[in-house]
């Protein structure tokens, strides 16, 4: 597999801390699915993280 580019680490990573906060924020009206998604999307990009400095 080869490198992915760290901006795409990093949009993933922004991406799930926005969607935390905002569904942490709005828990009350929306419940706790985005949240949820939030935190797995997290995870997802930082598994994804160490394809980044990977050797070719």
């Amino acid at each position: 597999m080869k490198r992915l580019p760290i901006w795409i680490v990093t949009a993933l990573l922004g991406l799930g801390v926005l969607t935390t906060l905002g569904g942490w924020y709005d828990r009350a009206e929306v419940g706790y699915i985005p949240f949820v998604l939030g935190i797995l999307w997290i995870v997802f990009a930082l598994a994804a993280a160490p394809r980044v400095f990977a050797d070719d």
